[in-house]
């Protein structure tokens, strides 16, 4: 049963670090001037800390592993670390990391994002600047983003739709990109077949090599952008996005 739930003032910019050991972590942006938390475990003061600026920082009780559930203001900054808890964040946040052993990730909207996971998946629906996403043995996922920065091992990778530059790495898992905008793409992989889709009409150079498949590149070649893609034994198509 949840317990009595915290309130805390903001004065300036909201800054929020929220710890947890295994406890479910969802974090709400919305139309607020203070930040609400609520947890299934007693909040006790010596886990929670903050300032005049409004950086506030909360480690979860019960030997870190209680919920946590916060609601903030729009734009808010936030740190996020959990060694087995699944991290929610939705409604728009400003600058996001978010660091999980086994936990999964998902973020609806974000101003910039570094979200690293070991085992679990990480799936992103929008994020307006930079992203850069690492798991070894899940899948990363991203609806937009800016430039992007993603690594997987075993996992799948899809990209659809960034307006950046994209430099991807893979062990095995698929790669797929699709690019809204003249960005440069470099994709890396052993195994993991590699799709790239670029905007119609836009003419890239393109650099593919597979040392057991011949590359297929369906695009009209210029130097509107760069798509470099290396894989040992993956197959490799950059196509026009039609």
């Amino acid at each position: 049963m949840p317990h009595q739930p915290l309130v805390l003032p903001v004065s300036g910019h909201a800054e929020l670090r929220l710890s947890t050991r295994s406890g479910r972590v969802s974090v709400t942006a919305e139309e607020r001037d203070d930040i609400l938390v609520e947890s299934d475990a007693p909040l006790r003061d010596d886990k929670i800390e903050t300032d005049a600026t409004g950086r506030v920082a909360i480690k979860s009780g019960r030997g870190g592993s209680a919920r946590l559930d916060v609601r903030c203001p729009i734009g808010a900054d936030l740190t996020v670390g959990t060694v087995a808890g699944a991290v929610e964040l939705h409604g728009l946040l400003g600058d996001v990391r978010v660091t999980t052993v086994s936990g999964s990730i998902e973020v609806e909207r974000a101003e910039s994002l570094d979200a690293r996971s070991i085992s679990g998946n990480i799936a992103v629906d929008r994020c307006t600047g930079k992203s850069r996403l690492q798991t070894k043995s899940g899948s990363a996922l991203c609806g937009t983003t800016g430039d992007a920065q993603i690594s997987t091992m075993s996992g799948q990778i899809r990209l659809d739709e960034a307006t950046g530059n994209v430099r991807a790495e893979s062990a095995s898992g698929k790669v797929e990109v699709s690019m809204q905008g003249k960005g440069d793409v470099a994709v890396r992989t052993l195994s993991g077949s590699v799709r790239v889709e670029v905007p119609e009409g836009v003419k890239p150079a393109a650099r593919l090599k597979s040392m057991t498949d011949e590359p297929c590149c369906d695009c009209e070649e210029g130097d509107d952008c760069e798509i470099t893609v290396q894989s040992l034994s993956g197959k490799i198509e950059v196509v026009p996005d039609r």
